[in-house]
């Protein structure tokens, strides 16, 4: 067993803090470990002394990132520090050196390869799950937890996440399921401490209790400037005005639209410049350096940016074209940039750190509608503010709209009130078709037991239980100490409440008329003979008021006692997921991918897509595919799994018939009754991706295009990783059509869509 001797005090001139080198000897045990520790303290250290250690070893490690632009950079970070011949990249539309030592990856892809070539995996001593908080993401939080229930048991994996409130339940479940230790490395304070404002131009910063006291004031003396839209309203140069003030910048100002992340940039530079006159030449140099090294000098974004960036200013967000965020990342690692307006986006993984974090609002949009950020998400953005080693103190500032001020919608700045890690686990049809493919009924069972949520379940069940066994106690012991006569006539509370009612239904009696009048004098009767014949017991007034006190007590914990019975007896824990296995498994049998455990041809074809895997399947069964040609097949594959932006329309005119396409959808939801997300297809790119397959340049492509540049990229990007994924699928059974495939990629995976790495 390795001693704390063998953890180096210094690492890459730098000196490791305690966490640091507790992490370090825990691996060095051959330990899993969870690390959770703020942004800025030195975690990604941690992963590069794991790599270095492997590599001395001859071992191999996988770093998975969340997104595609997190691995690249991640790439081009270790090919720098190790060589380009020891670091590989293998994500959806890009694979480079895919054996080698040190291979970066989307945790999608690490997950297919388990279900797929686990052999390959071979050698692979760790693997890094970088922001490994995503495994409770809505959409994707699946992924996470399918790689840690199928990654080989002698693997050991290194999660790094700033945000993981509950890491000691996240570990003991991997531990359990894996059957190792997973050491949890929890560091709670932040190498430069946060103060936290809300910022409204007459307070100046402050915080949400005076805010809201001062909007009151406003409206008691109903305030002149509440109906004065410019008096009232505190703006995003209001608040830049302000950070300047304070010799806040650099800034990252959070703004959760993509427009208006433009529009406030180009606002704020018809105000000022926030660089030298040298500076900005710097700027200038490396702006036309890299624009003619991407090959975008003749797109008018580019040079807007660099008009903007010339000044200081920058903006980020996913609709740029790669080559442009890769300019605005690059002037901003170096320091040029002063105010930077982002989306979230910018916000993962990048290591970027500033002096100051804004947000336009306390709400974000989250795809479907305008919600509260929560607090895991707010302290995700904030931890990017305070650069370690040069400022004392890092600010964050939420901007406060009077006019719409709704204290509920803004988020803690406890760190303590981050929510919990919660699983997001659900069963894909691939996912179903790979557990067929891979194992046995009875282990499928097992498996679907392995889950976080059912482990969350289980401690939920099991602190229900002691919760709902000391509430029981205690009311057993409140309730021998009540009053025997509590819920009798002669107790004097009682004998009170029924005179009440009787006088209360002698006053009714005077007015009411009818049949109800006959009741209601019957229930008098009854009242006064029941209250004749009745003595009540002579309590004092302190006696009464203690007994009515600890009846009160005893109403509130036994409504608790009872709730929580409802809520135990309803919490699920063994076969949680059995009826969706059920389901899915029937429409599958019902489409003929599989015939009692047995995979058919369809399944086999769909087991080996990820997205959209029965749209997919049926239109490669369907011999639509083969129908096209290469570039209306090209137009084709960017429809699939496309959700279109506001204000993208459904073009009246494709290079293709889309009839079929339309059969195929209508059949699999209102035959086969799968779920309409699982049929995704909108062609609003396709006539793009028609004449991009054709040899259209990009510049003529985007003419008079409303849709955002980054957007087209991303989407014919995207088509080129399903078209890797139908090559894949069909290659053994199907030689010629792969081929076809092949040129198809050939032909959309050119000049500015292929991936510079």
């Amino acid at each position: 067993m390795a001693s704390l001797e063998v953890v180096p005090e210094y690492y890459r001139n730098y000196r490791l803090d305690d966490f640091q080198q507790q992490a370090v000897l825990e691996l060095l045990k051959g330990n899993s470990v969870l690390v959770s520790a703020p942004t800025g303290v030195g975690k990604t250290l941690i992963a590069d002394y794991l790599i270095d250690q492997a590599i001395a070893k001859g071992d191999r490690i996988i770093y998975t990132a969340p997104i595609k632009a997190l691995s690249n950079q991640k790439f081009k970070e270790f090919k720098a520090l190790y060589g380009a011949e020891r670091v590989g990249i293998v994500t959806g539309d890009v694979v480079i050196n895919s054996e080698a030592e040190i291979c970066l990856m989307t945790t999608e892809i690490f997950r297919n390869i388990l279900h797929q070539d686990l052999p390959r995996l071979e050698g692979i001593s760790h693997i890094i799950f970088d922001e490994i908080h995503y495994l409770s993401d809505e959409d994707r939080g699946t992924v996470w937890e399918e790689s840690i229930i199928f990654m080989p048991k002698e693997m050991r994996l290194l999660g790094l996440s700033a945000t993981i409130p509950n890491v000691y339940e996240l570990a003991a479940w991997i531990s359990e399921i894996k059957q190792h230790h997973v050491s949890v490395i929890l560091k709670k304070d932040r190498a430069v401490p946060l103060e936290h404002f809300i910022y409204e131009k007459h307070l100046g910063a402050t915080n949400l209790k005076a805010v809201i006291g001062y909007k009151h004031q406003l409206e008691v003396k109903d305030h002149p400037s509440l109906n004065d839209k410019r008096e009232l309203e505190t703006t995003h140069l209001d608040l830049i005005k302000h950070v300047n003030k304070q010799k806040g910048l650099p800034c990252l100002y959070f703004v959760f639209s993509r427009k208006m992340c433009e529009l406030k940039a180009q606002e704020l530079s018809f105000q000022r410049s926030f660089l030298t006159e040298a500076e900005s030449s710097q700027v200038e140099a490396v702006c036309d350096r890299l624009i003619q090294e991407y090959g975008i000098s003749n797109l008018k974004t580019a040079n807007q940016a660099k008009v903007l960036l010339m000044k200081g200013i920058g903006y980020h967000h996913a609709g740029l074209l790669p080559g442009l965020k890769e300019i605005v990342e690059t002037l901003f690692g170096m320091g040029l940039i002063r105010v930077m307006y982002a989306t979230e986006t910018f916000a993962v993984g990048i290591n970027y750190p500033v002096r100051t974090v804004c947000f336009d609002s306390p709400s974000k949009f989250d795809g479907v509608t305008f919600r509260p950020m929560t607090n895991l998400e707010y302290f995700q953005m904030a931890g990017r503010a305070g650069r370690r080693g040069i400022d004392q103190q890092g600010f964050v500032y939420i901007l406060c709209d009077l006019r719409n001020l709704r204290p509920e919608e803004y988020p803690s700045t406890n760190q303590n009130e981050i929510e919990e890690l919660k699983s997001q686990f659900n069963l894909s049809y691939n996912s179903v078709l790979n557990l067929n493919r891979n194992h046995d009924q009875d282990s499928i069972k097992v498996i679907l037991n392995q889950n976080f949520a059912t482990f969350q379940a289980r401690n939920d069940k099991r602190k229900s239980e002691q919760l709902l066994a000391s509430h029981a106690e205690k009311l057993d012991s409140l309730n021998a100490d009540l009053c025997s006569e509590r819920e009798n006539s002669g107790c004097p509370l009682v004998y009170l409440r029924l005179r009440q009612k009787l006088k209360k239904q002698q006053r009714r009696f005077k007015f009411i008329k009818g049949r109800a009048r006959t009741a209601i004098a019957n229930e008098i009767n009854e009242l006064r003979s029941h209250l004749d014949l009745t003595t009540a017991r002579t309590c004092s007034p302190e006696q009464q008021r203690k007994c009515e006190e600890q009846i009160q007590v005893w109403q509130e914990l036994n409504q608790r006692v009872v709730s929580l019975q409802e809520r135990t007896s309803q919490i699920v824990i063994t076969g949680r997921f059995y009826d969706a296995l059920q389901l899915k498994t029937e429409i599958l049998e019902d489409l003929d991918y599989i015939k009692g455990g047995e995979l058919l041809p369809r399944g086999e074809f769909a087991a080996q897509i990820y997205t959209q895997e029965l749209l997919i399947t049926e239109l490669y069964f369907g011999g639509l595919f083969h129908e096209l040609d290469a570039d209306q097949l090209n137009a084709l594959i960017v429809a699939i799994d496309y959700e279109p932006r506001k204000g993208e329309f459904y073009p009246k005119h494709l290079p293709f018939d889309q009839k079929p396409v339309k059969t195929v959808i209508r059949n699999l939801v209102y035959r086969y009754g799968v779920d309409e997300r699982d049929a995704v297809f909108h062609p609003s790119l396709s006539n793009f991706a028609y004449r991009w397959s054709q040899g259209c340049t990009f510049a003529e492509l985007i003419k008079d295009s409303t849709i955002q540049e980054g957007d087209i990229v991303q989407a014919f990007r995207r088509g080129i990783d399903i078209l890797r994924q139908i090559k894949a699928a069909c290659a053994g059974q199907d030689p010629i059509f792969a081929s076809k495939i092949r040129d198809c990629m050939e032909r959309m995976d050119r000049d500015i869509i292929q991936v510079n790495l």
